[in-house]
């Protein structure tokens, strides 16, 4: 099967209800599959912001330490296949073939049983079914969407559970307060282990944190800021020192220390229970780390940034991130998922450019983007100078035509962020 036949069949249209009140469906797919998540080991990763990218340190921790990885994230920036990987090696469309053709008699006989699985279900399936045919050490697990009803949560125990930052996103989903979203999120607390958060967590989100923890009877750990000297942070790396031990993190933008301190936390309680990771392990684990459209530069000369922020935390993140540049011309090329607040992100980061180019992405057939015209409405109602164009190549041209711009930053949408990497590629 080629790519697109592969995106296809897992997205095809079912009829199947997405938002359940439970995880049953999920169940009863692992079920007839024989439940090969039960046989692997898991950090469970949740969040709104940052997920990937702590993901992705933690699997390089492990992996340096000599561990077989099984890496799970969505979305994807580079190819489909990126959201299954084993040591950083995409899972192949030959694998993929395979699992969808084992998979594919199940999916049918639920389809008459008029439970009819969804693609994140599949892709997720797909996902434990290959960590475990590959003997996988472990398996660093993102969550999709919320946690408590997300496919991934359909693991029975964690070693470790990791929650990054928590703020609005998705509220028609998770809720319309900090505190609902989080309880949500901590849906992945699993009894007697251990749980990781952020180190900067508002007031009510961890305070359901403590909750959950206390009632699953986990061990909560937070990173003490108090322990952290931020040596350098600038548009190149990140260089800090925690508990007097030095780190240099490829990843760009000050959020990523504090994720790299849950993975440096995390790493910790794992030699505890056991695990052999060599201090090396760890700090060369944190500067492997590299994860596309995270604040990825892409050209000098003007400075090109891309960056996957799609919602208001987002923005604020990218906001403290560029305010320390000191460009004068600077613009921005921007498409929303139409399930997303642009008002809100807007709200946070668009006085800082001088204009906005609004697109539709095209990359991901499977989800709808909002109209640029709608959006060049809410940053004018905003004050925000700003146009629409039909295409990224026409909105990219015009602000590199721009006269002497200083920054363009490429952002809203990892679909959009998708497209972008891989024209440039092509060019």
């Amino acid at each position: 099967m080629t790519n697109e036949e592969i995106m296809s069949y897992i997205y095809e249209d079912r009829k199947a209800i997405k938002q359940g009140k439970d995880i049953s469906r999920m169940v009863k797919l692992m079920n007839k599959l024989g439940n090969p998540q039960d046989d692997l080991k898991f950090i469970h990763i949740t969040g709104t912001n940052g997920k990937g990218s702590t993901t992705t340190m933690m699997a390089e921790v492990l992996k340096n330490s000599g561990y077989k990885v099984g890496k799970f994230i969505s979305p994807y920036i580079v190819s489909f296949n990126e959201r299954i990987q084993i040591n950083n090696e995409y899972i192949t469309n030959e694998e993929l073939t395979k699992y969808i053709e084992k998979i594919k008699p199940i999916v049918d006989e639920m389809i008459k049983e008029g439970d009819a699985p969804i693609g994140f279900e599949l892709i997720t399936a797909i996902a434990f079914m290959y960590f475990k045919d590959n003997n996988c050490d472990i398996v660093c697990l993102e969550v999709g969407l919320g946690g408590r009803l997300d496919p991934t949560n359909v693991i029975k125990t964690t070693e470790i559970s990791i929650i990054t930052v928590i703020d609005y996103d998705h509220t028609h989903i998770l809720g319309d307060t900090l505190e609902q979203i989080a309880t949500e999120k901590c849906g992945i607390i699993k009894p007697d282990k251990i749980t990781v958060t952020y180190p900067q967590q508002q007031p009510e989100v961890l305070n359901t944190i403590r909750k959950f923890c206390a009632k699953n009877n986990n061990k909560l750990f937070i990173p003490s800021l108090k322990l952290l000297d931020i040596i350098k942070s600038n548009h190149n790396i990140n260089y800090f020192s925690y508990k007097g031990t030095y780190y240099k993190l490829n990843l760009i933008g000050q959020f990523q220390i504090y994720n790299a301190l849950m993975v440096i936390v995390a790493s910790n309680l794992l030699i505890s229970m056991g695990y052999k990771i060599p201090f090396s392990a760890i700090t060369n684990g944190i500067f492997d780390a590299k994860f596309p459209a995270r604040l990825e530069k892409m050209q000098d000369n003007p400075t090109v940034f891309l960056d996957g922020s799609h919602n208001a935390a987002g923005a604020r993140s990218l906001k403290n991130f560029l305010y320390e540049y000191k460009g004068k011309r600077n613009y921005a090329i921007i498409s929303f998922s139409s399930n997303k607040n642009p008002k809100g992100f807007l709200e946070e980061i668009g006085s800082y450019f001088q204009e906005i180019a609004f697109v539709k992405y095209s990359t991901n057939k499977y989800r709808i983007p909002e109209e640029p015209e709608n959006l060049v409405k809410i940053a004018k109602e905003l004050g925000i100078e700003a146009k629409s164009f039909n295409t990224l190549k026409e909105a990219k041209e015009y602000m590199l035509n721009k006269e002497n711009p200083d920054l363009i930053l490429i952002t809203g949408s990892l679909y959009l962020a998708s497209e972008y990497r891989n024209m440039s590629t092509e060019e």
